[in-house]
């Protein structure tokens, strides 16, 4: 099992509770995956490019099927509802949620090693989350390091 920053492990909770919201059925479960994908596609794509963030992505789901047989096929580029539906069927809500969180984890980390882990995780913090101001924190007031954002 390969060990993740515990800050990229708690965005990626984070991430995926604010994108879940309590998600247990399958269909529902299979939705907030598909916008947690979506999400990331579109918040990280643009400052990291297409080509850039699949490249993370895929390289970050390899890292973790192992550990999590639930990511199966997945490849979070869009339109796998139907197999994430099955995946929770078959594993279970809990086990595709722990995929999706590993899985965003190592996203961030990789991000983390060309950018910087700060710099990671707000923008994937910021991700789905329009802000007037441009980057929104998901960290209560006082934030991580004492900074109000």
């Amino acid at each position: 099992m390969t060990q993740r920053s515990a800050a990229a492990t708690e965005v990626a909770q984070l991430l995926w509770a604010r994108t879940a919201d309590g998600a247990s059925a399958p269909d529902e479960v299979a939705a907030a995956s598909d916008r947690i994908c979506t999400q990331l596609r579109s918040g990280l794509g643009r400052w990291v490019g297409t080509t850039g963030y699949t490249a993370l992505l895929d390289r970050a789901i390899a890292q973790t099927r192992m550990d999590h047989p639930a990511l199966g096929s997945l490849s979070c580029l869009g339109g796998e509802a139907p197999l994430v539906t099955a995946a929770v069927r078959a594993h279970g809500a809990a086990e595709v949620e722990a995929g999706m969180v590993a899985a965003v984890a190592a996203l961030i980390d990789l991000l983390g090693r060309i950018i910087g882990e700060d710099m990671a995780l707000r923008l994937v913090e910021q991700t789905g989350t329009p802000s007037p101001r441009g980057i929104v924190s998901i960290e209560s007031k006082g934030g991580r390091n004492g900074r109000v954002r």
